[in-house]
């Protein structure tokens, strides 16, 4: 039986840098790293993303160019979004609405807290995953 751990590292948007050399030393040279592990997915939300009030996050980093590397290694990108303030007039935000459509084309997901949130993102973008934050 084939098994392995998956590790889901966080950083998404605040260890762009990190990820743009660690992610092809990685690729390229397996031999580094125990080969019953692999990345499941890397998570986390821009600094000044409404939708993910509620963590302290630094990542100022390209939206595009982060997922653009996610695409290119095969990784998950999973948003966190973890407000558990949100109310109705929030869901219209429309930067995180077009990452929410950015990671959905690539078959990522969302960490989200807010029922309303999840409702949401159910209805609006039917291809992400979700992962449940507490």
């Amino acid at each position: 039986m084939d098994r392995k751990a998956y590790y889901h590292l966080p950083g998404l948007f605040e260890f762009y840098e990190l990820y743009r050399v660690f992610l092809p030393l990685f690729r390229k040279h397996r031999e580094y790293f125990y080969d019953w592990c692999d990345i499941g997915s890397i998570y986390g939300a821009p600094a000044d993303c409404l939708w993910g009030g509620g963590r302290v996050g630094f990542g100022d980093n390209n939206p595009q160019e982060v997922l653009e590397l996610m695409r290119e290694y095969g990784i998950s990108p999973c948003l966190t979004f973890s407000n558990s303030l949100l109310r109705e007039e929030h869901l219209s935000d429309k930067r995180c609405g077009s990452l929410c459509a950015a990671v959905e084309k690539l078959g990522g997901g969302v960490t989200v807290h807010s029922e309303l949130l999840l409702e949401h993102l159910k209805r609006t973008y039917p291809g992400l995953y979700f992962v449940s934050s507490t």
